[in-house]
This record gives structure tokens, C-alpha cells and sequence, in this order.
């Protein structure tokens, strides 16, 4: 008698233990996006044209998060940038894209700098859409 006792329990139990794999969501694992490639230790400044304050050394520590080398932070000649534009200083454009990709920004533009002492190749000017750029996401 005894051993039909427990075997009504060992059953209930495996009866719980079985509904409560059934019942359970199941969820999804989360599909992590991969980050965009930085091919080297792009040299980058970051000004400030929106007005926020901050907003040059939080980019610029994301960015840094990402391999980049963030040289120079500080303030845009005004703060009336309504979007975030990346600018390639030196002649090599595919740097220049490789931060708007980690960004999440469209808008890169060349803007050769002849000045031989210039260590930056690239200068990134965050506009007033800073909120909507992919490392704030």
C-alpha cells in the first residue's frame, strides 16, 4: 500500500514538472546586432554643434568604445547643427564612413583641411538628432 502511495506522488510530480514545461513561455534569445568594423584607430574630433552640454565626451567615449581614437573634444563654431554630419579632414573618405557607420549617420561629407598639422582624419560634428544616432540606442 505504501508503495502505491508513492507512486501517486512520483506520478503528480512528474505531471506538475511536465504541464509547467507546456504552460511556460517560451521566449525568443535576443538577437544582438553586430557592431560595425573599425579597420584601424581612426584619429577623430568631436564638436559639440547642438549645445547640449556633455554631448561631445559621451559621444566621444561611445566612439572610443568602439576602437576609435578620440583626439580633441570641444564646441562647433555654433550650435544651429540640426543633424550629426561626419567630415573626412585628410583625403580618406572610408574613415569618414566607418564612424558615420558606427554612429548611425548618412551624413559624411570630405572637407580637406590643408594644414600640416593637422593629426585628425576624421571630425564629427554632433548636430540636435544626437538622440536618434545608433549609440544612444
Amino acid at each position: 500500500m505504501k508503495w502505491l502511495w508513492v507512486l501517486g506522488c512520483l506520478i503528480i510530480a512528474g505531471l506538475v514538472f511536465a504541464t509547467k514545461a507546456f504552460w511556460e513561455p517560451q521566449t525568443a534569445p535576443d538577437v544582438v546586432p553586430e557592431a560595425p568594423q573599425v579597420s584601424h584607430n581612426i584619429r577623430v574630433e568631436i564638436l559639440n554643434g547642438c549645445g547640449t552640454g556633455g554631448i561631445a565626451t559621451e559621444v566621444g567615449q561611445k566612439l572610443r568604445d568602439f576602437g576609435i581614437d578620440v583626439m580633441t573634444l570641444g564646441n562647433a563654431e555654433n550650435f544651429n547643427f540640426p543633424e550629426t554630419i561626419v567630415i573626412d579632414r585628410l583625403g580618406k573618405i572610408e574613415y569618414a564612413k566607418q564612424v558615420a557607420d558606427v554612429l548611425g549617420t548618412p551624413n559624411v561629407i570630405q572637407q580637406k583641411t590643408p594644414d600640416p598639422f593637422r593629426i585628425e582624419e576624421v571630425t564629427v560634428i554632433i548636430g540636435r538628432d544626437y538622440r536618434r544616432l545608433e549609440i544612444f540606442k
